[in-house]
This record gives C-alpha cells, sequence and structure tokens, in this order.
C-alpha cells in the first residue's frame, strides 16, 4: 500500500493544523470530555476497590504488586514510545503508521515470549515462587495491548477526545471490573486481578482498532527507525521513571514483605483514584497540543505555566481534604482491616500537588522531543526514590513514604527548572503560577480540619463526617475562586475566564423579548 493509497481527506485529517481559538476550545473540551470518562472510571474504580478490598487479602495485593514490578518494566519496552512518536512528528504517511503498527505488533510478541521464559528467574530474585505463573499471566497483556497502541496515538493525536473517553469506560466496565468481581466472589484471589487486566487491555485495544481505523499492512522499512530513533530517547526515560514509580514497592515488598507491600500499594492506588488521574487527563490533553506549538515559544511558555498552574489548584484543595479525612476515607472504601495504610496514604497525598504539577514537564520535553532533558531528570528521581525508600525502611511504611514524597520534592523543583530553561522563563514567572495553589491548599486544610473536627463533636457517622467535610470544603474554596478569580492568580484567573467563555459559548441562550 503506497502512500496515494491513503484517501486524501484521512491524511488531511491525521494532519490538520488548528488555530489559536481552537486550541483553547480543544483542550476545555478535551479535558471536559476526558473528566467525565474518568469521573465515570474513578467512581467505578473506588467502587470496585472498595468490594475488591473485602474481598481479596493484603496478601493478594503484594503478590499482585510484586509481579506488577517486573512485568511493569517488560511493558516500557513493549511500547517503546511508538504512540507518542506518531503524536510528535510534524507529518503522518500511511507508510509511517503502518511501520509503527508493524513494530508494536513484534515488540508485543517478543515481550510476552521474554517475560515468560524469563518468571522464574524474576520470581526468585523476589524471593517468592509463587509469583512465577502470576507474572505468565500478566504476560499477556502485551499480546492484546499492543495492536492498539497506534491506533491510540492516532486518537490523541486529532484529539478524539470524545472517542477515547467512552473506549477507556467501556474498557473499564466490561473488561476489568466485570471480570474483578466475578473472579473474586468465585474465590479465585489474586487471578482475579490478572483476569481484569488483561479483560481490560483486550477490549480497549478492540474498541481503538474499530474505531479509529488506520493502515494495518506490514511494513518493514526506514520508517521504524525515525519512529524507534524516538522513542528510543522516550523509552529510556520511561525506564527511568518507572523505577521511579516501583522502586519503592520494590523496596517494599523485597524488604517489609509481602504484607506490608499490599496495605503500601492500597494507599498509593487511593490516592491515584482520586486526584492524579485529573492531571494525567490534563497532560494527556495538552501534549499533542504543546507538540502543535513547537516554535512558538512565548505560547508555549503560557500555556505551560497555565496548565502547571491548573494542577495546583485543583490537586492542593483536594490533597488537603483527602489528608483530614484519610482515617474515614480509609475506613469506609477499604474496610477496617486497612487501617495501617491511613498514615501512609496522608504522608503520600502530602506531595500530591508537587507530583501532579510536574507532570507538566514531561509534556513539554516530549512534545519539544528533548529526551535527554526528560531521561536525566527521571534517574535523579529513581535514585533519589530507591534511596529514600531504602532509608526510609527503618521506620517502616511510614518511613518509606516520607522518602518518596522528598523524591518527589527533588523532582518537582529539578523539572521545573529544565522547563523554564527551554520556555526562557523565570523562577519568578514559576512560582506566581504556583503559589495561588499553595495558599488555596492551607486554606482547604483549615477549613476541612474545622469542619471535620465539628461534626466529629457532634458523634456524626462517618459517611457524613466524611462527605460533609469534603463537600463544604470544596464549596467554599472552589466558590471563592469563582466569586474572586483574581485568588487563583494570574494564570489560573485566566484559565478560570477561557473556562466560562467557553461554558458561556455551549449554553442555548434564548433571545427575551
Amino acid at each position: 500500500m503506497l502512500d496515494r493509497e491513503e484517501p486524501r481527506c484521512k491524511r488531511a485529517a491525521v494532519n490538520k493544523q488548528f488555530s489559536k481559538s481552537s486550541l483553547i476550545s480543544s483542550t476545555f473540551s478535551g479535558v471536559g470530555t476526558q473528566y467525565t470518562g474518568a469521573l465515570i472510571t474513578g467512581l467505578g474504580q473506588v467502587v470496585v476497590t472498595a468490594v475488591l478490598a473485602r474481598l481479596l487479602t493484603p496478601r493478594d495485593y503484594g503478590l499482585a504488586g510484586l509481579a506488577a514490578v517486573y512485568v511493569g518494566l517488560a511493558a516500557i519496552f513493549s511500547q517503546f514510545g511508538i504512540g507518542p512518536a506518531l503524536i510528535q512528528r510534524a507529518e503522518l504517511t500511511p507508510r509511517v503508521i503502518r511501520a509503527g503498527f508493524t513494530a508494536t505488533v513484534l515488540i508485543g510478541i517478543l515481550t510476552t515470549a521474554v517475560v515468560w521464559i524469563t518468571a522464574p528467574y524474576a520470581a526468585e530474585f523476589f524471593g517468592n515462587t509463587a509469583l512465577t505463573p502470576i507474572i505468565r499471566g500478566l504476560s499477556l497483556t502485551f499480546l492484546v495491548a499492543n495492536p492498539g497502541f497506534v491506533a491510540e496515538g492516532m486518537s490523541e493525536r486529532t484529539l478524539a477526545w470524545r472517542r477515547l473517553m467512552w473506549v477507556e469506560v467501556a474498557a473499564f466496565v466490561l473488561g476489568y471490573a466485570l471480570p474483578a468481581l466475578v473472579l473474586a466472589i468465585r474465590g479465585y484471589g489474586v487471578w482475579a486481578i490478572v483476569g481484569s487486566t488483561l479483560g481490560q487491555n483486550l477490549v480497549r485495544t478492540v474498541l481503538l482498532m474499530r474505531l479509529q481505523p488506520h493502515p494495518k499492512w506490514p511494513r518493514i522499512g526506514p520508517e521504524i527507525r525515525e519512529l524507534l530513533r524516538f522513542g528510543g530517547g522516550f523509552t529510556l526515560a520511561r525506564a527511568f521513571n518507572y523505577g521511579a514509580g516501583q522502586g519503592d514497592n520494590f523496596v517494599v515488598g523485597r524488604v517489609l514483605g509481602i504484607v506490608p507491600l499490599g496495605y503500601y500499594s492500597r494507599s498509593f492506588k487511593l490516592m491515584t483514584i482520586l486526584v492524579t488521574y485529573f492531571a494525567a487527563i490534563v497532560t494527556k490533553v495538552l501534549f499533542p497540543i504543546m507538540s502543535r506549538l513547537q516554535g512558538q515559544v512565548d505560547r508555549l511558555r503560557s500555556t505551560y505555566l497555565t496548565g502547571a498552574a491548573i494542577l495546583g489548584l485543583v490537586s492542593a484543595p483536594l490533597g488537603a481534604v483527602m489528608i483530614v479525612t484519610a482515617p474515614e476515607l480509609v475506613g469506609i472504601l477499604l474496610g477496617p482491616k486497612w487501617a495501617p495504610s491511613i498514615v501512609p496514604f496522608q504522608i503520600l497525598t502530602a506531595g500530591i500537588m508537587m507530583r501532579n504539577v510536574y507532570l507538566m514537564a514531561y509534556c513539554l520535553d516530549g512534545a519539544l522531543g528533548r529526551m535527554r532533558y526528560r531521561t536525566l531528570r527521571d534517574g535523579i528521581y529513581a535514585m533519589a526514590v530507591i534511596v529514600g525508600s531504602v532509608i526510609g525502611t527503618r521506620y517502616g511504611l511510614n518511613g518509606v513514604a516520607t522518602g518518596v514524597v522528598i523524591a518527589i520534592g527533588v523532582n518537582y523543583f529539578i523539572g521545573a527548572g529544565m522547563s523554564l530553561h527551554l520556555l526562557q522563563s523565570s523562577w519568578r514567572e514559576y512560582f506566581e503560577s504556583q503559589a495561588p495553589a499553595v495558599l488555596l491548599g492551607i486554606l482547604s486544610a483549615v477549613l476541612a480540619y474545622t469542619i471535620r473536627l465539628g461534626l466529629l463533636s457532634a458523634g456524626a457517622h462517618p459517611i457524613i463526617t466524611l462527605g460533609g467535610t469534603a463537600a463544604l470544603t470544596l464549596a467554599l474554596t472552589g466558590g471563592l475562586c469563582w466569586l474572586q478569580p483574581a485568588i487563583a492568580g494570574k494564570y489560573g484567573s485566566a484559565a478560570l475566564r477561557h473556562l466560562t467563555s467557553e461554558i458561556g459559548a455551549r449554553i442555548p441562550w434564548r433571545e427575551t423579548a
């Protein structure tokens, strides 16, 4: 299949250029659409997590978490940055798309084979032979997930956010939630986690390939080398980032044991369900948009600082509420047997703003193709997480969580410094985008503490305490920002103005006589 065989309309859509106003509109539309899907799946995750926490044991989660450390590392190399490479390219041709699809499928097959063969050695390294079948089961993920990477990258490139939202919702409900609950209820233990992981990836791939058709005829040519050149740097950076993301799990499982890892992994999972989804959505939407702004430093700088401000303004108040209401949150969602997860959850959540905001650095260097910056930063981050976790094990899970938050702070400031250098910006501008979020977080913590204390004194049920504290705190802080946008700072208030304008444009006002 030659380039001329691809319909012109499809090539135009893939390589379409967007005006400033359409990019702004697409940003808010994309964030809104993706967050709607994330809200649905997030609420579903909360429900499923709550049910599974009562059906599975900390040991089940510990085994799955330790197996995921090895399989997740392989997953980085199985993707090899093909999707982001397609998004970042200035122009796509059918040959490039075919080469990308061929590469992802072949890498998926190879990765599954390698992980399957090496599973016993990985289990021995982790000190638990029960991991061998679990690792082999999870290795099948690459066979079912890789064929969908090109379709996903093309959907993001064309800003097809609504399509991606429904894919994620369907994959979660049909592929993850239902298999997980059925298998757990029938007593399959850790295999409920394995089966739901495979199911979610399978449904996701089938839907992506159905809704985003693209040339699939195999092609081995120079285009693969071009994609892998970008993907190589991207993958090395992701490998270091993975070391940062899983280094603490490895240390906890290896030093403290499987059961403590189960408690720690639930603390981390609960934090990511409630807050990190929003940050992942914002950066997912901004990456293709920032890729289109290459060479436009002023607009790129404004987009970066505004994105950092939005992530901070959302993360800080939510994080404050989660820290204050952690006893109720863990008790209601996970149950009393997960009480050892409360303090690690609070400590990890204390770093949630920095954790979310530094994702903007990944957007920026990915959009500009500056993968050396990311590789260096992630290498330092991974080392900081592992060292902090090892030192922290002397003080148990709380010590590990503290070491991880310190490493997050290191990465936050390094990422900001590198980004400001690329954007020819200053620390003054950066702190101007972050200071309002810090102040809003402190205000939210004071409000939440006061409200929770009042409800506890009144003898309120834990559900009422949690819901009342969260609702009143977020309503007060959100209303304050809406009525007085200046509180959100220069960049936050600009985002609020765009949001208000976008909402107004979508409301069918009636003319009055």
